[in-house]
């Protein structure tokens, strides 16, 4: 009898610790009823003890599993918000919990510390929350991105612009709003929440390598000054201002940015080439002398918003870029061999751009969560570009040649776009058109007198539903493009379906798989339509062609990733094929090699890496190397051209409050298209710093380790091959000094940002430069 009360006593034990519940809820902001996604619910035990947690989904909802009976604390904590607790007393069935609402914290967010840099994989986009040592040992928010060392951005040290392999640009974006990356260099990086990354974007974000989104604090009333200042110190002729400042007042938010780039170094130039005449071959070394490189950038940004809580938002944008070339990065004076000859080679070209545009944008939350976004964006383009080319005989043989060509433009540009969006409670549905309309006026004078008239329209519409399946996320997406252009009487109008496909899923919030697939297209540049003729040499014209068409994109990507407290692995690997690319052709006629484009065959690209990342001493030291490779096959109209490029990307974060020691090293990449193959800059740089919440002061060098910083371009014309080397040994061995400060003045208010942005930077012109 004793023994089967024990037996008994056992059962009812282990039925008892056998029996546990669901505690589920959803987390939304007090002021606005919003869900707030990625906030942290933690389970606690009455004496504090951590039992289980988890994050918020996009809708805000949470759920714990596996829950006992008894008494328990709720913490629930987000960045931005204050900390909410909830005390669970006798748990012993499902709990429901309802909305909870998060009150906003404007002030300083203590007691919620992120310590292990955490990636949170989605459908369509990483989020990345940084930690407290990260966002100590930035400056600003470039730096920060930097120290966060995310697979496929790439941060330039020398002029802070983000790229991804290929060189495709990286959209940025504050709040969901575009912008410029004086204004991400603005940002102070304790006001950085999380940054989404989206990296594989498609047609809706224009078509850009990666789309950067920083989720900042949202501000109180008040101002704020900031400035981060970067010169050359063994070489003065580098330089990188930004200055931005912020005014609020009651309702309104008043802010400007200016960025002020400048450059004054010297580069030399090696080219040499080879012409197959029909009955004749000539092959061409040209060395170069130290030419001047010189440039002044100056963009302004004036910014006024209205901002009505949760109901409305009118943002209205003055901007102005302004760029002065008198020296190119083309500029070469060289010593021309050609044969038994030898020729002075001068070819110096000067430019400016001014680009004035006005952005509306307004915003309009909706009952039943529903939200309109409108944006319309007017610009003017005024380009002005000068080229002096002569070629003067050494031996006074009288073979001389002189080209000058000065080229005006003007612009008139609308960019109108509108989206809608409905959240529902298992999905999400997005749609909207987008139409651009241009008009486009060039006047060419020198050795030839020409004008060419265009107009261009763009129109995309999109619709995207965003759900899942149990543990497989999903977003289908559909989509139709128009392009159309004429110039005097050539016209081009082109149709383009476009649709889309993700999937992902998530094994033990380890392993983490995604495909992505979609069709897009793009049409070609304004520049390449002109019906000009530019003579490059005195063997070489460049030529437009008004008949090209629109092009066709296929993309294929899969990823997948594992992480663990020590070690990340992320692998990625994507197929490209452009059908019918617009690329290079060149062919004999009339005594002169042609260089023009050309609707061709197709486009093959390849593209893998594994990114690989170790934490070996907590998050004081983080060593991350990138293996890649890049295959490419271009088939021309009459060629075919193949290339594989293997390399390594590597770079070192060390960490400890608030110094930072950063290095890092690329090889080449290399791009082929066409039949031009790009083989980009190696660079190494170290930097050590120091910063505080207000300053920041650090000081670095740049290529220490080689004796020139060169780039080369390679042609493949089996006509006209040639092979420049563009090198310059200012930007060898170039020790650099930061110094930025960020200073509030005033009292806080809530602010967010908007959610689109567009503009419109093609001047169009036609270049002879080689």
């Amino acid at each position: 009898m004793k023994r089967l009360s024990i037996i008994l006593g056992a059962l009812f034990l282990c039925t008892s610790l056998m029996a546990t519940n669901k505690i589920t809820g959803k987390i939304i902001d007090e002021n606005n009823n919003q869900n707030i996604e990625y906030a942290n619910v933690s389970l606690m035990a009455q004496d504090s003890t951590f039992i289980t947690g988890v994050a918020t989904n996009n809708d805000g909802y949470f759920l714990l599993k596996e829950v006992n009976d008894g008494d328990y604390i709720l913490c629930i904590s987000c960045i931005g918000y204050e900390n909410s607790y909830l005390s669970i007393h006798n748990l012993q069935a499902n709990l429901n919990l309802g909305e909870l609402p998060l009150s906003p914290d404007n002030v300083m967010l203590e007691g919620v510390t992120v310590t292990a840099s955490p990636i949170i994989k989605k459908t369509d986009r990483q989020i990345i929350l940084p930690t407290e040592m990260q966002t100590k040992a930035a400056s600003n928010g470039v730096s920060l991105l930097r120290n966060l060392q995310l697979s496929r951005i790439l941060v330039n040290p020398i002029d802070n612009s983000i790229t991804v392999p290929g060189g495709d640009n990286v959209q940025l974006r504050m709040n969901g709003v575009e912008v410029t990356q004086a204004e991400i260099i603005a940002i102070r990086p304790a006001d950085v929440i999380r940054i989404e990354y989206i990296d594989n974007p498609g047609a809706r974000y224009g078509n850009a390598g990666a789309v950067l989104n920083y989720i900042v604090k949202r501000r109180e009333s008040g101002g704020s000054i900031s400035a981060d200042l970067t010169n050359g110190v063994s070489d003065t002729g580098y330089g990188e201002h930004n200055l931005a400042a912020k005014y609020h007042f009651n309702k309104s938010e008043l802010s400007t940015t200016v960025y002020w780039g400048q450059r004054d170094l010297k580069w030399t130039r090696e080219n040499y080439e080879s012409f197959h005449f029909p009955k004749a071959y000539q092959e061409n070394r040209e060395v170069g002398e130290p030419t001047k490189v010189k440039y002044d950038n100056l963009n302004f940004n004036l910014n006024y918003s209205y901002q009505d809580h949760d109901k409305q938002l009118l943002n209205i944008a003055l901007r102005n870029q302004y760029s002065d070339t008198p020296s190119s990065m083309s500029d070469r004076i060289s010593t021309l061999y050609e044969g038994d000859a030898s020729y002075s080679i001068s070819d110096l070209s000067a430019s400016k751009v001014l680009i004035p545009s006005l952005d509306i944008y307004y915003q309009r939350n909706l009952k039943n969560k529903q939200t309109i976004y409108a944006d319309v964006v007017a610009s003017y383009l005024d380009s002005k570009n000068k080229r002096t080319f002569i070629q003067k005989a050494l031996n006074n043989d009288n073979n001389d040649t002189d080209i000058y060509s000065e080229t005006k433009g003007e612009k008139y540009s609308v960019i109108g776009e509108g989206i809608y969006e409905k959240q529902f409670n298992t999905g999400k549905f997005t749609g909207g058109i987008k139409h651009t309309q241009a008009y486009l006026q060039n006047r060419y004078s020198g050795n030839i007198e020409n004008k060419i008239t265009m107009n261009t329209a763009e129109t995309y519409l999109f619709a995207e539903y965003q759900s899942k399946i149990k543990a497989l996320n999903y977003t289908v997406g559909i989509g139709a493009m128009r392009t159309y252009n004429s110039q005097e009487q050539y016209s081009s109008e082109k149709y383009i379906v476009k649709p889309s496909l993700s999937l992902s899923y998530s094994i033990n919030g380890k392993w983490f798989f995604r495909y992505n697939g979609y069709v897009s297209g793009y049409a070609p540049s304004l520049s390449d339509l002109n019906n000009i003729s530019q003579a490059m040499d005195k063997y070489q014209i460049r030529k437009g062609n008004p008949d090209l068409k629109s092009v066709t994109f296929y993309a294929n990507t899969l990823s997948a990733s594992w992480q663990s407290k020590y070690v990340s692995v992320d692998l990625f690997g994507r197929y490209s094929y452009d059908s019918k690319p617009i690329m290079e052709n060149t062919y004999y006629e009339d005594g002169y090699f042609i260089r023009t484009t050309e609707n061709h065959k197709g486009f093959h690209r390849i593209n893998l890496e594994t990114a690989i990342q170790i934490r070996p001493y907590r998050e004081y030291i983080s060593i991350k190397f990138t293996p890649f490779l890049n295959r490419y096959i271009s088939h021309g109209n009459t060629y075919t051209h193949t290339h594989t490029n293997a390399g390594l990307r590597g770079s070192l974060m060390a960490m400890y409050k608030n110094w930072v020691l950063m290095a890092e090293m690329n090889t080449s990449n290399h791009i082929l298209w066409g039949e031009t193959l790009t083989k980009e800059e190696k660079l190494h740089t170290i930097m050590a710093g120091y910063n505080t919440e207000k300053w920041s002061l650090s000081a670095g060098v740049l290529n220490p380790f080689t004796k020139k910083y060169e780039q080369e371009i390679e042609n493949l014309s089996k006509s006209a091959p040639y092979r420049q080397l563009a090198y310059s040994k200012n930007l060898r061995l170039l020790f650099m000094l930061n110094v930025s400060f960020n200073l509030d003045f005033g009292k806080k208010r809530n602010s967010q940002g908007r959610r689109i942005n567009n503009k419109d930077t093609d001047t169009g012109i036609l270049s002879g430069n080689k």
